[in-house]
């Protein structure tokens, strides 16, 4: 199914090492955003113990570590770039790739919930630990553990933001995971597989023909093809 091929390296090479980079800089970018969302609002938020405070903590959580395991698939992708050869990181790459597009579409959806959940609520979920009489007088003082000031604005910005890069590492990861199954010699469709293998069967059997003709007098080479 599946074995080591006469190939260049250079191709697969520099292929592996732009999308190992790309995963790395998407992740980290992503890791930044959630610290960043969950420093401003979520970590008073998830003190509670309503269901809207469980899904931003659920969905901040999946979005960290759908960030470490882009880094991670990105640095297997690297070191695979100089190692083509070496078939545990073949099979690391191809796993890792996998979980990271699991991962990461599973939490493109759920911070999609997170935003519908916000929209639907005007933002008053995000406020919830604060004790204002009325939302629209919101102001910083001590009725809020945070700065309440374009908290919504800011938080639904990160969160689209976030479902941005969670795109960009389900793209990443799907190239690293077909560019590493096309080094390993192994096809999803096997009938274009089963093409390659009458052509070069065909071309085979010309060859054996032509090989023979060649020793072959004009006479008797035309009573051979009639």
């Amino acid at each position: 199914m599946c074995g080591p091929r006469t190939l260049e390296a250079p191709p697969f090479g520099k292929i592996l090492m732009k999308q190992g980079l790309g995963l790395i800089v998407v992740g980290h970018l992503n890791f930044i955003v959630g610290a960043i969302v969950h420093g401003l609002v979520l970590r008073h938020v998830a003190r509670l113990q309503d269901t809207a405070s469980v899904q931003y903590s659920v969905a901040n959580i999946t979005a960290v570590v759908s960030a470490i395991l882009s880094i991670s698939c990105g640095i297997v992708a690297i070191v695979l770039s100089r190692y083509l050869k070496h078939r545990s990181l073949r099979w690391a790459a191809v796993v890792l790739s996998i979980i990271n597009a699991l991962l990461s579409a599973a939490c493109t959806i759920g911070i999609a919930i997170s935003i519908i959940i916000t929209v639907v609520n005007q933002g008053s979920t995000l406020l919830s630990s604060c004790t204002f009489a009325d939302l629209e007088l919101i102001q910083i003082s001590y009725e809020c553990p945070f700065d309440p000031t374009r908290i919504y604005s800011t938080t639904l910005c990160l969160w689209v933001l976030s479902i941005l890069l969670d795109i960009t590492e389900v793209v990443f990861s799907c190239q690293c995971f077909f560019t590493v199954l096309h080094l390993m010699d192994i096809y999803l469709c096997h009938k274009r597989r089963r093409r390659r293998k009458v052509k070069l069967q065909f071309a085979q059997v010309a060859n054996d023909m032509e090989s023979e003709n060649e020793g072959l007098n004009p006479e008797e080479s035309c009573s051979v093809w009639l």
